[in-house]
């Protein structure tokens, strides 16, 4: 199969999480900001309707603890992103792609570094599997772990094993220093971004269903 070809700013695509253990996703529709060898650039834009796996109560995974996040029963749902909106930026051969959250006056919060596996490229988008481990960067460069705890509890339950969280470690390491190098894309400039006010928010594509519509909450 050919490579899908590079997508045009303002193209709109999806960016979907998928797990080997649960048939839920999550989805987040984006529009691109950029794309080239560099890697894909999205915007998800506050107010866009998302995708994402509920326990059966409707409340959000973490509800159920360390564990229970990663063993109790799941529903898909339908939500609105909240918040400022994010910039996500997946680079290839990568095992993290980097988020950037935005403050009210829309200076740069924080980098996030989510820990996952190298995305793929489909006709709708960038596909990709949650590693659980994150790590978030502050603008003055220093950095530190999030939801390790996360981790030990999937290695429990075993929704990931022994020599999976040693990959996953060593993912981190290579993110630490590729942070401690300041590459890209945290050399980019992407903490001056404003999306282009004309871009519409992208609509879920047609074919996806959900079991609960927390939009209305």
């Amino acid at each position: 199969m050919p490579p899908t070809p590079h997508w045009s700013p303002g193209d709109q695509v999806t960016w979907t999480y998928y797990t080997h253990q649960h048939p839920t996703r999550t989805v987040r529709p984006g529009t691109v900001v950029l794309d080239d060898d560099r890697g894909v650039v999205i915007w998800i834009a506050p107010g866009t309707e998302v995708l994402l796996p509920v326990l059966e109560t409707g409340a959000a995974l973490r509800r159920a603890g360390d564990e229970g996040m990663f063993t109790q029963p799941r529903r898909q749902s339908k939500q609105l992103w909240t918040g400022n909106g994010i910039l996500m930026i997946g680079l290839p051969d990568t095992p993290y792609s980097v988020w950037l959250f935005y403050k009210d006056d829309g200076s740069l919060g924080c980098y996030y570094v989510n820990l996952e596996t190298p995305y793929e490229r489909t006709e709708e988008g960038v596909r990709t599997r949650d590693l659980v481990l994150d790590l978030v960067v502050l603008p003055r460069r220093d950095w530190h772990y999030k939801d390790e705890d996360e981790l030990e509890g999937a290695e429990r339950v075993g929704y990931f094993s022994a020599e999976e969280v040693a990959e996953i470690r060593a993912a981190g390491r290579r993110a630490e220093k590729d942070i401690e190098a300041w590459r890209y894309p945290f050399s980019a400039g992407f903490e001056h971004f404003f999306p282009d006010p004309s871009w519409p928010i992208p609509a879920l594509p047609s074919h996806y269903t959900w079991d609960l519509d927390l939009t209305r909450r």
